[in-house]
């Protein structure tokens, strides 16, 4: 005897119980004993559903691209059939799942993300539609992370700072047209809340309005952060709105800022607000201040002699001192001193003598501190007024001034019959006062004369006028008199 035998095909792979995704290649293999070509197709629920390739060789192995239109289902099958004779062909034994497929790549596992931050879930899918992205803890439901996204891959996550702290998070990834389409996280991921702990200042520092200084903090958050200032409790200005949290910032105050010792510093996350911390106690700023001590007014300063001007201050730069006749800028008297509270100035004959004077000392970093002389001072060409006779007047006099003319100096008298407040100026033609002899003035009784030296005076007609008033009675003078300077 000998053997004859038939023709035959035999499906091995997919055989039955496959998952195989839309968008992968696969290889259809199969074992057979034809010379010819064979077609391969794809069936579903029994029936035909599409040829696969219509004439393959009959070499066992096809490598087949399912396309990403392709239907899904659990129900396919593939049959394997020679081209020259129909009546030779195979099934798979049993029915293979041809589906749609999301892969979760982060997170994935092991991953710790801070509450507030910014982070990027990703995934890999061969879906043409949107997904939804779910957060799980604990194996149970938690939130909607989005209720639709495009399915490209990845999503920016601003996780909620209110997020409870946990070690037991995964992210589930959805399809929208088919929910049977998902992926979990393989493993739990952390979520944790940040924390600032601020470190300077911190409670009892003293800081010097317009001083730089250095605030610094610690940290376990990765975003950028906020400093602001706060006094009394509420919130007084934001230092910075954004700066890099790397632990410290240099922070140069306002030479105007309040002083106060109630000022404390917040420090907060930019992009989670809710992890901040505060100054665990209250720091002190001092402002920047200028007394001005003396000339304050009243005083009377005589042109030539040395006096000095002093002032209380709490700068740690220089100072400028400025003389005002009235609201005029008379004189520069130093443009950078340092501020030692004290400056030796003898007079400069340049000055005009007046009662209208007064100093304003101010900070050569911050012009906007000063201090002025609380009243008016005056500056005169006389050194004083000489008691001439013991012999009290009758009633209160004003001489004529001899000689008269004169050229450049001339003698002026007057009598007071009481203790009195005594004022006596120089007046030109047109009322300017020019010299101011005596400024209130408290003299006793008496005749009294002082030598007017007009050398810095031009020529013409000058007026000389004394006001005098008794600190005891009602008596009192006022009296001018006309004098002539001919050089």
């Amino acid at each position: 005897n000998f053997r004859i035998e038939g023709f035959e095909i035999t499906i091995t792979s997919p055989n039955g119980g496959e998952v195989w995704y839309v968008g992968q290649d696969y290889n259809i293999t199969w074992n057979d004993n034809l010379e010819g070509n064979i077609e391969i197709q794809l069936w579903k629920g029994g029936a035909f559903h599409s040829v696969i390739d219509g004439n393959d060789p009959s070499d066992g192995i096809k490598t087949w691209s399912i396309p990403l239109g392709q239907e899904t289902g659990s129900d396919f099958t593939i049959r394997i059939a020679s081209t020259d004779n129909s009546n030779i062909f195979d099934f798979s034994d049993n029915t293979f799942t041809i589906s749609n497929y999301i892969t979760v790549e982060s997170p994935n596992g092991g991953e710790s993300w801070q509450a507030g931050s910014d982070q990027t879930i990703s995934w890999s899918d061969n879906l043409t539609g949107n997904v939804q992205i779910q957060l799980f803890k604990g194996g149970v439901f938690n939130s909607q992370i989005t209720n639709s996204t495009l399915s490209n891959g990845n999503y920016t996550w601003h996780i909620d700072p209110a997020l409870p702290p946990g070690t037991n998070y995964k992210i589930k990834i959805v399809s929208i047209e088919n929910a049977a389409v998902s992926d979990f996280s393989d493993d739990n991921f952390e979520i944790f809340a940040g924390s600032i702990t601020v470190v300077s200042p911190n409670g009892g520092e003293i800081w010097q309005a317009g001083s730089e200084q250095t605030i610094s903090w610690t940290s376990d958050v990765g975003e950028n952060v906020k400093i602001e200032l706060y006094k009394g409790g509420s919130l007084h200005t934001a230092i910075v709105n954004n700066t890099t949290n790397d632990g410290t910032y240099n922070w140069t105050s306002s030479f105007t800022i309040e002083s106060g010792s109630d000022y404390k510093v917040k420090i907060s996350s930019v992009s989670n607000p809710a992890t901040f911390d505060f100054s665990d106690g209250n720091f002190t700023i001092v402002s920047n201040e200028i007394t001005v001590i003396a000339p304050d007014g009243g005083e009377t300063w005589v042109i030539g002699e040395p006096y000095f001007i002093t002032w209380e201050d709490n700068l740690t730069g220089d100072i400028a001192i400025y003389l005002y006749k009235g609201s005029q800028l008379a004189l520069i008297i130093d443009a950078s001193d340092p501020s030692d509270g004290t400056y030796a100035w003898t007079i400069p004959g340049s000055i005009q003598p007046g009662s209208d004077y007064k100093i304003r000392i101010e900070s050569r970093d911050n012009g906007n501190i000063f201090d002025e002389s609380d009243a008016e001072f005056t500056i005169t060409n006389v050194s004083g007024v000489e008691n001439i006779s013991n012999e009290i007047p009758d009633i209160f006099t004003l001489y004529q001034n001899y000689p008269n003319p004169f050229n450049p100096q001339t003698k002026i008298e007057f009598g007071l019959p009481e203790e009195s407040t005594v004022s006596l100026k120089i007046y030109d033609l047109t009322g300017q006062e020019v010299d101011v002899v005596l400024n209130n003035e408290v003299l006793f009784p008496g005749k009294f004369r002082f030598d007017f030296d007009a050398s810095y005076l031009p020529s013409g007609i000058y007026f000389y006028i004394l006001l005098a008033k008794s600190n005891t009675s009602d008596l009192s003078i006022k009296e001018t008199k006309k004098m002539i300077l001919m050089k």
